[in-house]
This record gives C-alpha cells, sequence and structure tokens, in this order.
C-alpha cells in the first residue's frame, strides 16, 4: 500500500494518569483495548468499502498486525489492505479510455476517491474518549 494512515489522538492528557495506573498494575493489559480499537476500526473501514464486480475482495483483506512496541514505551497496531486497488479506490484515480494513459489512452475524467479508511479513523477518533473512559471505569474498578 502506498499510501500510509497514521492514527494520532490530541487531548487525552486526562486519561493519562489511568492509563499509567493501569500499565503500572497490569503491563500488558492495554494491549486489550489496542486490539479492541483497531478491530473497531477495521469493522468500519470494511463497512464502508463498496463492493463490485472487481471490489469485493478488497472488503476482506484488511488485516490488524499484533500489537508492537516501540521507543518511549508506545504501543500500536497495524491495518493494512494489500489490495493493488487499494490506494486508488480510497484515494480516487485518473479515468482513462482505449488503453493506459501515455500508452495510447486518453483521459476522460477523474473517479473520487471513497476515503473509507479516512472517514472510519475520524469517527473512530470521536468515540475513542469515551470508548477508553469507560474502558479504564472498568479496569480500574476491577482493581479495587
Amino acid at each position: 500500500m502506498a499510501d500510509d494512515f497514521e492514527l494520532k489522538f490530541d487531548g487525552l492528557e486526562s486519561l493519562q494518569s489511568r492509563l499509567e495506573e493501569v500499565r503500572a498494575k497490569f503491563p500488558f493489559k492495554e494491549e486489550e483495548i489496542l486490539l479492541s480499537l483497531g478491530a473497531m476500526l477495521k469493522t468500519s473501514a470494511k463497512d464502508k468499502t463498496p463492493t463490485g464486480e472487481n471490489k469485493k475482495h478488497l472488503r476482506n483483506q484488511y488485516k490488524l498486525s499484533k500489537v508492537e512496541y516501540g521507543a518511549n514505551d508506545t504501543s500500536f497496531i497495524t491495518m493494512t489492505n494489500p489490495s493493488p486497488l487499494f490506494h486508488l479506490i480510497e484515494n480516487g484515480h485518473k479515468q482513462v479510455t482505449g488503453g493506459r494513459l501515455g500508452k495510447g489512452g486518453t483521459e476522460v475524467g477523474f473517479v473520487e476517491g471513497k476515503h473509507m479508511v479516512e472517514t472510519a479513523m475520524i469517527e473512530l477518533e470521536q468515540t475513542l474518549p469515551a470508548t477508553v473512559d469507560a474502558w479504564l471505569d472498568k479496569v480500574l474498578g476491577d482493581l479495587q
């Protein structure tokens, strides 16, 4: 996939101390919510992906990685779609007749992208604070 999407959330400082408490008592408990959020993103993107003669397989190729760990005590997962058509459907493409552009074909228009992953990420960003807060309440409630 040529385009990479990275999801970052700002304004979650109020949840940070509670997350650190969970990390201290259950070091790998955060994987649970990370995988849950990844599954939500995958389901949402898959639901937004159009189907058609040549696109049905596109819906079924979304994959989530295992939880990975980076610098500064960060953890993350990656969602990919290795379909060679993915970037064309997501971002849009030129419409060409008579072969490929530059090989006897002529450009006749542009097909607008569906932006299914981008839209799914925006929706997840809006629900993330409430989802994480509810999860933290549950986990920290179990600790007491």
